[in-house]
Formats: C-alpha cells, structure tokens, sequence
C-alpha cells in the first residue's frame, strides 16, 4: 500500500478482472486529482497492474478453495477483507468513492456491492457505482449475473451508472472481440475524467463536489454524455451530439429530477462564449419539468481551439435495468 498517494478527495477503486482492466486504462491516462486503487482475489492480476495502491483479498479464503471463480468465495473474500478495505475509502479524505466493475463476472459482480455496502458504513459523503455489462457474445449467463450485480449495488450506493457495452457496438460498428474491451475502458475513463474534472477543473462560474454531491446523492439512477459543436448555434449543436450517445437508450433524460450542465470553452480562442449563446441553454432547458432541479456552470478548457463542449449529469430515471439490459442482449 502507497500510502503516500493518498489525500485527494476522489478515490475510484478498481473491482474484479473488468475493474482493474479499465482503472489501469484511467491511470496510464492520468487524470488529476485521483486516488487510484485495484482489487481482486487474483495476485496475478494485482502484480501486472501500474497502479500504486493495491488490495488483494482475503487470501486465506481463495486459497483454502480449489477456485477462485467460486462466487460465494469472491463474496467471502472481500467480506474478511473488511478492516483492509475501509481504511482505503474512510481514512484519507475521501469525499466521492467511484467504484468501477465490468459486471458478468464473479469477482467484480459479487465484490463491489461489498465495497459499496462498507463504503455506505463509514459515512463517505457520496458513493458512485460505474459498471458496465456484458457484451452479446459473452452469452447470458453473463448478462443474467450482471443483472443480479445491479440490483445488488443499487442497494448500497448513493448512485449508479450502467454502461451496455452492447450499445458500443452502435458506435463502433467494425468492432471485433479482440478490441471491444479497449473501447469499453476508453468509456469507462470518459466517464470518470468528465465526472471529475466538474470537482477539479478551475470553472468560471463554479461548480464543485457539493454540487455534484447535491446531484447524485441518494439519485439511484444516473447517466453522464457529452457533445462537442463549432461554428453557429454551436451550444444547441453540442447539447444535439451530447443526446444522440447510444449510452442514452431507453433513458429518457428528460424525466431526470435533477441535472448538471457544465460548458467548456477555450478563453483564448477567436470565439470565446457569448452571454447570448445562453439563450440556448434555456431553450433546451424548456424541455424539462418545471419540478427539476437544474445546476450549470462554464469552465476553461485550452485544448477546445474553437469547439464548445457540454458535459450533461442527469440523474434520478425510473429504469427498469432487467428489461433494457436482457432486452438489447435477447
């Protein structure tokens, strides 16, 4: 354990083969303000990763069993691994715990909800899950565990974030087996760099992790898209691209309780943002409830050149997981 890359405000944790696949991803990519750590009931897995911070659980348990792939074992693993995991997500700091987990498999599917329910214990301010779910070709088996895996961490985190990896495959169309995981992970790390960046980056008009605590607090389901837009009507353009991400299927964001709109623009570039492209903003925001609750700020971003680029954080669908999931995998 590194002890000393601890003292952010941000830890996202690693679970299972799928988990720590898509941490080491996120670390390789350096993403400001993290605390990293992995975990598995697999050495193996734990010596290849770059990740400083590593927890292998309860290796009494795994060893004393012929599998490791046992899925009362992975659940025994990281129960006796209790006293070893808590000081990771309750001693330094942390104020938002990301819990990462490819679901489907046996240690990220039955380990997390753990992770999470300990998490729950020690009070962290807020508990996220981002877990994805099984490709087609993984079979239902699979996709049938990853179900269960949902409504397992639904029980614990303040909320939770599912990624079809089958909805991918809309995306990149000519995607093979051999590089289908790559993407996932590459979504993954979107996903939390963007969610981060609302509490680290410098923002103009500011929003910070109370705010982001304000909307995702005890929000059960949530979703996080981005878009990108130049040239004119560039923030309807961005907010346009933003809704069209497959990850959007069957969530009607329109029905979120809450949201976070944050815009980013490069200050130095010719077109920096005009209080009148706001009027924009508000007509998208027409479309939702009167009863929503909505925050938005605008921050810097020098790599933009002349793009503006929207991150939306809506939260709190009536999803129903089991018929969107089974549904798209049938």
């Amino acid at each position: 354990m590194d002890k000393n890359q601890f003292g952010t405000i941000i830890t996202v944790m690693g679970v299972g083969g799928g988990g720590i696949n898509a941490v080491n991803h996120m670390y390789s990519q350096g993403i400001d303000g993290v605390t990293f750590v992995v975990s598995d009931t697999d050495k193996h897995q734990l010596d290849e990763s770059p990740v400083p911070n590593l927890l292998l659980l309860s290796a009494n348990t795994t060893h004393e069993q012929s599998s490791c792939y046992d899925v009362d074992v992975a659940r025994r693993a990281a129960v006796e691994s209790d006293s070893e995991i808590a000081p990771l997500i309750a001693d330094n700091n942390t104020k938002l715990l990301i819990i990462i987990a490819g679901l489907g498999g046996e240690t990220g599917t039955n380990v997390a909800p753990v992770v999470t329910r300990i998490a729950r214990e020690k009070e962290v301010a807020l508990t996220v899950g981002i877990v994805t779910t099984p490709f087609q070709f993984e079979g239902s088996e699979r996709i049938q565990m990853a179900l269960a895996g949902i409504e397992d961490m639904r029980k614990h985190v303040d909320s939770l974030f599912v990624i079809n990896n089958q909805y991918l495959t809309e995306i990149y169309n000519d995607l093979d087996q051999s590089n289908a995981f790559a993407k996932s992970d590459e979504t993954l790390t979107t996903a939390v760099r963007s969610l981060c960046d609302l509490i680290t980056v410098k923002n103009l008009i500011c929003i910070d992790f109370n705010d982001v605590n304000w909307t995702l607090r005890k929000s059960g389901s949530a979703m996080f898209i981005s878009g990108y837009a130049s040239g004119e009507r560039r923030v309807t353009k961005a907010i346009e691209n933003a809704l069209e991400s497959p990850l959007l299927k069957d969530c009607n964001i329109f029905s979120a309780k809450k949201m976070m709109m944050n815009f980013y623009y490069n200050p130095d570039s010719e077109s920096p943002l005009l209080m009148e492209e706001m009027n924009e903003v508000q007509a998208f925001m027409s479309n939702f409830d009167q009863d929503t609750d909505i925050i938005w700020g605008i921050a810097y971003d020098n790599t933009l050149e002349d793009q503006l680029k929207v991150t939306v954080l809506a939260s709190g669908f009536n999803v129903s997981y089991n018929s969107k999931i089974a549904g798209t995998n049938r």
